[in-house]
């Protein structure tokens, strides 16, 4: 039931009068409550959350708490709560979203057992639904469960985001520590992966709907150790659930994250016909019967609430969702033991975290960003930035050509989102040198190397910033090793130089070893990796620099290649050097993990993920496991993969040869989509990257993108055929020369003729 407002409890919190408690947590309460001085006292009815106000709130808090507020601000779907808004700064902060008369699924299932397949179904393509509308936004939800779906009369509605946060947003993460509710979460929680994706909300959506199929979930034992190894091991016990629901669930419950149904794929797994608008949502009746017990509870707290004489009229400028300080966010939650008589809070909470180790531990009531004790979270837990995000530096973000130290083509959800491009960003063009040039981003700084120097430019506006003086004909070509904080990292004029970001000023230089030149290096958490070959002798080394702090050579190693040019990748703490053979080394200290012996595979364009090695040939795309070489596979059979792939942080790889681009699952080789095959000279082929959901391909007259959601053939959702695309009129470029970053919904792309150019994605 819903009970009375504690004693002393203010009537007013923002623009609301509050009417009853819904339920309390370590960290604060939730209350129903509607518009002070709304003529009809059943109308806009919410779900309001605070947290205590004995509790002393320092400005990280109200940081993690805005953050909530702005993820789930972005979300808009019939089938999650309607959000109405929220304070992050004020003395009490709140939040408020739609109050939905009904109960949890918990409730419902606990009271009137499991639902017929039918239902099942119907409320799980509501709920699909609601996931591919928050995906679509850069949002996880990270802690879908029972509890955190109520019934509705018109469906089933996703709450609490309580612990969803945009997918790029982030710095307030406690490292090695992941937030989810045991029995329903993914095995990137259990495994120890530092970034959840949207499958991982599939994979907890599966074991939702086998829940509601048979009354428990698939992973339940009364020992919560075994919980997180069965869920790690892919042992999910669904004996009771239909035999055709069960193959859809299964599908959600694989354990390859890059193999789970999208949202909207699993939708149409579930409800192929889908379901006419308007059409009364088919609850049995024991479930109607919760929905009227519930909305008559409400109706009588609120008919029995005296009119506050207090209460003013709700001012017109109160918050609404897009508002300056305000957005909405949905986070009132019900309890599985109190179900909607009682909605737990879940403010900023982190009440179950998984510390993953072998033997993983659970540790109740960590406090990220908030506390709690009841299985949600708010403001936790972020899927941690990748390789392929942008690593955050005092200087703002910084983004590598090639995207991230495996190469893998992916710029993460910071490619789409429009806050993230440099302040005052217009489409732009530069001519840098007489020759090729390849550029790091940083922040508001694009720093570029070229044939004989490096120079800065103004990412916003293209305008020069500062270069350095030209080197000499000997030298080699410049390059932008790294921009770590402030400072610029570059190999020019036979040394390892520092410069400062703002001005160009020399801040150290080292020199390399006479007679040598860099052919390959990558950098990965202030820690340069570069390979050295002898001009005269051949000989060929590797060597790791440490950049920052006392900076210095951390080891030095021969590298015994025959070709010694090599391409270095770097993931999870491995470092990857692939010539005509390949070389495992271990980054901390170059010991020697493996290798491939020269002419056992060939390796160009490399793509490393995690311990997979992707070679693309003339016959697809090869995949090796480095630490185990006699485990590959070979997937895009037949298709002779003209350029580097692209791999998505969920699983799936993008190749491209001269005439059609496709879409693959890494980890089980089905394809996904094709684009048309117009034979030789179509113009949609070239360099794929990622963005967001979206497949930028790097052409040889512009840029096109293609959605990564497709399925069969995929159609060009965006294309930009630029005035200022380099070289004559009707001249194709070849894309192989072309580096590009994308940032908010800008892309910079550098060339051979040194010409740099920012424009609008496509």
């Amino acid at each position: 039931m819903i009970e009375p407002l504690p004693p002393g409890r203010a009537r007013l919190i923002g623009p609301y009068q509050l009417l009853g408690l819904l339920g309390a947590g370590g960290m604060g309460e939730v209350y129903l409550a509607r518009p002070a001085g709304a003529p009809d006292p059943l109308a806009g009815l919410v779900a309001l959350k605070t947290v205590r106000a004995d509790l002393d709130l320092d400005d990280g808090f109200r940081i993690r708490f805005r953050r909530e507020i702005d993820a789930a601000g972005a979300v808009r779907s019939r089938h999650t709560a309607s959000l109405v808004g929220g304070d992050a700064g004020g003395r009490l902060p709140w939040l408020a979203t739609e109050y939905v008369p009904g109960p949890s699924l918990a409730e419902a299932v606990i009271r009137g057992g499991p639902m017929p397949e039918a239902v099942v179904r119907e409320m799980g393509a509501g709920l699909a639904h609601a996931l591919a509308d928050m995906h679509a936004v850069r949002v996880l939800h990270r802690d879908l469960k029972p509890g955190n779906v109520l019934l509705g009369a018109d469906g089933p509605k996703v709450i609490d985001f309580g612990i969803a946060q945009a997918f790029d947003a982030t710095q307030l993460t406690r490292t090695g520590v992941v937030v989810g509710s045991p029995g329903y979460i993914s095995p990137e929680h259990v495994n120890g992966s530092r970034a959840l994706v949207p499958a991982s909300d599939v994979f907890c959506l599966g074991a939702v709907l086998a829940f509601a199929a048979t009354g428990r979930g698939p992973f339940d034992d009364s020992d919560m150790a075994a919980v997180i190894f069965r869920i790690a091991q892919g042992e999910a016990e669904l004996s009771g659930v239909p035999p055709q629901l069960r193959v859809v669930i299964e599908e959600c419950l694989r354990s390859d994250a890059g193999a789970r149904p999208t949202p909207r794929q699993l939708a149409g797994m579930l409800l192929p016909e889908g379901r006419a608008a308007g059409d009364s949502f088919p609850w049995t009746d024991a479930i109607r019967g919760q929905l009227a017990a519930h909305a008559a509870g409400a109706r009588a707290v609120v008919e029995a609430a005296a009119p506050s004489a207090a209460a003013p009229p709700v001012p017109s400028g109160a918050p609404r969702p897009g508002g300056p300080a305000l957005a909405p966010t949905p986070v009132a939650v019900p309890g599985e033991r109190q179900g909607n008589k009682g909605l737990r809070i879940a403010l900023a909470a982190v009440a179950t975290a998984v510390c993953v180790a072998l033997g993983a531990v659970l540790l109740p009531g960590l406090f990220e960003g908030s506390g709690g004790g009841d299985g949600n979270a708010g403001g936790g837990v972020r899927p941690t930035a990748s390789a392929s995000d942008a690593v955050r530096t005092k200087a703002g973000p910084a983004v590598v050509p090639g995207a991230d130290a495996g190469h893998t083509g992916d710029f993460g959800a910071a490619a789409t989102d429009v806050s993230a491009k440099p302040a005052d960003w217009k489409a732009w063009k530069a001519k840098v040198e007489n020759g090729p040039v390849k550029c790091v981003l940083a922040g508001a700084s694009l720093a570029c190397g070229g044939p004989r120097r490096i120079t800065v430019l103004d990412a916003a506006t293209g305008e020069r910033r500062w270069r350095t003086p030209q080197g000499s004909a000997g030298g080699g070509p410049a390059s932008v090793a790294a921009v770590v904080g402030t400072t610029v990292y570059a190999f020019q004029d036979g040394g390892l130089v520092a410069l400062g970001l703002a001005d160009g000023a020399r801040k150290w230089r080292e020199p390399l070893a006479e007679g040598t030149r860099v052919t390959g290096f990558v950098q990965s958490d202030g820690v340069l990796y570069y390979a050295t070959k002898g001009t005269g002798t051949g000989t060929a080394r590797i060597i790791a620099h440490q950049l920052t702090g006392e900076h210095s050579r951390t080891w030095d190693k021969p590298w015994d290649d025959p070709a010694a040019e090599a391409e270095l990748l770097f993931a999870d703490g491995r470092l990857v050097a692939v010539g005509d053979a390949i070389t495992v080394l271990k980054g901390a200290d170059g010991a020697r993990l493996g290798a491939i012996g020269a002419g056992d595979l060939i390796c160009r364009t490399p793509v490393l993920k995690g311990k997979e090695l992707l070679c693309a040939g003339s016959n697809g795309l090869t995949v090796v496991d480095v630490m185990a070489p006699q485990n590959r596979r070979t997937i895009a059979e037949g298709v002779d993969i003209a350029y580097r792939p692209a791999v998505s942080r969920d699983g799936k790889v993008v190749v491209s040869s001269r005439t059609r681009v496709y879409a693959f699952g890494l980890a089980d080789g089905r394809q996904y989509w094709a684009t048309y095959d117009g034979g030789p000279g179509l113009d949609t082929t070239g360099g794929p990257a990622l963005a967001g959901d979206t497949a930028v391909v790097v052409g040889g007259y512009g840029l096109n993108a293609f959605d990564m959601a497709s399925t069969g053939e995929a159609d060009d959702t965006g294309s930009r055929l630029p005035d200022e695309w380099p070289g004559e009129p009707g001249d194709a470029l070849d894309p192989a020369s072309i580096s590009l970053i994308a940032r908010g919904d800008a892309v910079f792309l550098s060339f051979g003729d040194g010409s740099v150019i920012s424009l609008n994605a496509p």
